[in-house]
C-alpha cells in the first residue's frame, strides 16, 4: 500500500521511519505532546518513542507494518502508521496518525486520512478501523468528520472504522 499512498501524496516526500531518520521525524512527536500527556500520561522522547519503528499488535506480522513519516521541502511534517490486513484480511489498522503541531488545522491531516482510504481502495481493503483513547476528544471529533463510525468500546479505548468500498 506504500506505493499507492505515494501516488496520493505525490506533492510530499514519503519514506519509511528507520532509526536513521528518526531523530527528524521525532520533530513531529514533540509537536503533539498534548497527545503523549493526554494518551501515555508522560511527554515522549526519542528513547520511549523509537520502539514505535517495530511496535506490533497481536498476532501480527513486521511485514504488515507501513510506518512512514511524511515530509514537505525536507521537513518532517507527518507520521503514518499502518497495520495491513489486521485485524482481518480484509481490512487495515491506523495506529498513529501525527502531523506536525504547526499544520494542525491546516487541512493535512484530512489529506492523508483520505490519501490512505483512497489508496486502500486501490489495493482492495474493505475496511479502515483505529482505536482512540476515549478521553482524546479533539481525536474523537476529527476521525468523525472523516467517517469512522465507533464500532465497540474496549475499556478506555474507543474502536473506530469506516468503510473504504
Amino acid at each position: 500500500m506504500l506505493s499507492e499512498i505515494k501516488g496520493q501524496l505525490d506533492e510530499y516526500e514519503i519514506a519509511n521511519i528507520t532509526s536513521e531518520n528518526f531523530e527528524q521525524i521525532f520533530n513531529v512527536y514533540d509537536t503533539n505532546q498534548d497527545f503523549f500527556v493526554l494518551t501515555q500520561g508522560e511527554k515522549a522522547t526519542i528513547k520511549s518513542s523509537i520502539g514505535d519503528i517495530e511496535a506490533l499488535p497481536p498476532n501480527c506480522a513486521f511485514d504488515q507494518k507501513v510506518y512512514i513519516g511524511i515530509w514537505k521541502n525536507g521537513e518532517a511534517v507527518g507520521v503514518l502508521d499502518l497495520i495491513e490486513n489486521y485485524p482481518k484480511q480484509s481490512d487495515f489498522w491506523i495506529g498513529l496518525l501525527l502531523v506536525h503541531g504547526n499544520l494542525h488545522g491546516s487541512g493535512l491531516g484530512g489529506k492523508i486520512v483520505n490519501s490512505v482510504l483512497n489508496a486502500a481502495k486501490q489495493v482492495g481493503y474493505k475496511t479502515a478501523q483505529l482505536g482512540v483513547v476515549d478521553n482524546n476528544v479533539k481525536a474523537i471529533n476529527f476521525w468523525q468528520r472523516h467517517g469512522f463510525t465507533t464500532l465497540r468500546h474496549n475499556g478506555d479505548i474507543l474502536v473506530m472504522e469506516k468503510s473504504v468500498i
